[in-house]
Formats: C-alpha cells, structure tokens, sequence
C-alpha cells in the first residue's frame, strides 16, 4: 500500500492526486470548472452516527461537487442500493457514482493508513477486508470511506480485473482529515469522479495504433492503453498525447500537440457540446 497522504512537518496534510491519477484533461477546466456551484446553507451539524456523516457528506460535499456534473456528462449518486451486476449481491451500497462509498463512525485512525501498517490495528485491518471485499464482486478499481471526520480513498492498480483479488495488488491511499487539508473533500470527491470517468471511457474504447505502436492491452483501473512494440516490448510513447475534444468528449491522440491530424481512441463523444 502506498500512502499519498503523507505525513508533514506541519499539522497541515498535503494529499497528492497527480503521482497517482491520469491529468485533468481540458473538459475540467472549459466546461466543468464554469459551473457555478453554491454552497450549502450555514447549520449546525452534530455527527453522532453514520446517518450523521451520510447526511452531512451528501449536504456538504456531494451535492455541491455533483453541481458540475449535471452534464458532460451526467453522473447520478445513488443511495443504499444494490448495485447492478450479473452475480447478485446481498448488502447495499451506501453511496454509488462510480465508485463504492462507504460511511462509518469515528473508526478511521489515519496514523495507521498513511505508515502503510493497517496489520498492526485489528480493527483497521477489518475496515480494510471490508473495503476490499466490495472492489473485487463489482469490479470496481475505487472505495471512498468517511467517518465523520477523516475521508478515506484507495484505488487498486489493477492491470486486469482479476488482480484485484491478487494479494499483491498494490494500492494507492489517501487519508484526508475534515480540516487541516490543503485539499478538500469536494476536489478529492471531484478526481474520483474524473478518475472513475477516464477508466470507463478507456476500457470501452477501441485499441489505437500509433505509427508503429499498438495497444493491445489496457490497465483496468484507468483504461490507460499498455503499447507494445513488434517484439512485444511495453513502452512509452514519446511525443503522443491524448486529448478530450470538448465538443463530443471523444478522446483522440495527436502527435506532438497537432490537433490537425488525431487519431481518435473513441469513435463517438459521451456529449455534444455546442458554442
């Protein structure tokens, strides 16, 4: 596991998204990122159960961070439902977008994530086997947890969907308390979405070729494609970049930012978008 939490020399946290998500990609910035958002109205708020910390991450958080998803496209939060798979499952879900969340109370103790040593808390090491155990029957790569006070993420770096039951699988975690953060939980709930976004649009995508490149293979926790060389070497590819269009949310590679001649990972956009 690695923490991307770490501790500072400081009382301030500084959660880092960018080491372990794919970049924020220019449908953010030009049609998201222009939505107004209103904040919720002042109240006191008491969190004593796990109603509480639902109702008040719903009220705080979601609702306001879901503002900017209305469209392009729209993403819905459902609650305490069972989620749509072939192989029926028996528990709820307390928070669905496109990832799993769960909330408890007061039993996250962060010390114990960011060192990477959950084995040495029983009771950490149980909410972990929780968490895991929802990924793996809904081949989901991402859990969120919130507590009433700290929120906690893990993605699983699953090259296929099987590894998720790999032992081994590594695991990127972030433990981000309701203050002292320079992040805040409405830009972490924000990279989920985005993240979760990516990975969908990736694995249902078509295999580009690249010149001499092809993609044979993609990693199943961000739908990034895996080039292979004509002796099967895995790779980098220099000098390519994939971009969103805007317009249609197509996703296209283009050879050193030339936007004239792309070669499209997606044959038609998730929206249309109109000046």
């Amino acid at each position: 596991m690695e923490s991307s939490s770490p501790e500072a020399t400081d009382i301030i946290k500084y959660p880092n998204f960018d080491r372990a998500f794919l970049p924020l990609d220019s449908d953010n910035t030009i049609l998201r990122a222009s939505v107004e958002a209103r904040r919720p109205n002042d109240r006191v708020w008491r969190l004593e159960c796990e109603a509480d910390c639902e109702l008040w991450f719903h009220t705080e958080i979601s609702n306001v961070v879901l503002a900017a998803w209305n469209q392009y496209p729209r993403v819905t939060q459902s609650s305490h439902i069972k989620p749509s798979r072939e192989n029926n499952i028996s528990e709820e879900v307390d928070s669905m977008y496109c990832a799993k969340g769960e909330m408890k109370r007061n039993l996250i103790k962060p010390q114990y994530w960011q060192a990477g040593n959950i084995s040495s808390s029983l009771n950490q090491e149980k909410l972990s086997k929780e968490l895991r155990g929802w990924v793996s029957p809904l081949a989901l790569e991402m859990v969120s947890c919130f507590d009433g006070e700290t929120l906690l993420l893990l993605q699983f770096r699953a090259t296929r969907e099987a590894d998720i039951e790999d032992a081994n699988c590594r695991v990127d975690c972030w433990v981000i308390p309701r203050e002292n953060s320079c992040t805040t939980f409405r830009e972490a709930l924000y990279r989920l979405l985005v993240q979760g976004l990516r990975r969908l649009q990736g694995n249902r995508a078509q295999q580009p070729t690249l010149g001499s490149f092809a993609s044979p293979l993609r990693q199943f926790y961000n739908g990034w494609p895996a080039w292979r060389t004509d002796d099967g070497r895995i790779l980098a590819i220099q000098r390519y970049y994939r971009v969103v269009d805007v317009y249609t949310g197509a996703m296209k590679w283009v050879y050193e930012e030339d936007l004239d001649f792309p070669t499209w990972e997606t044959d038609s956009g998730l929206w249309e978008y109109q000046r």
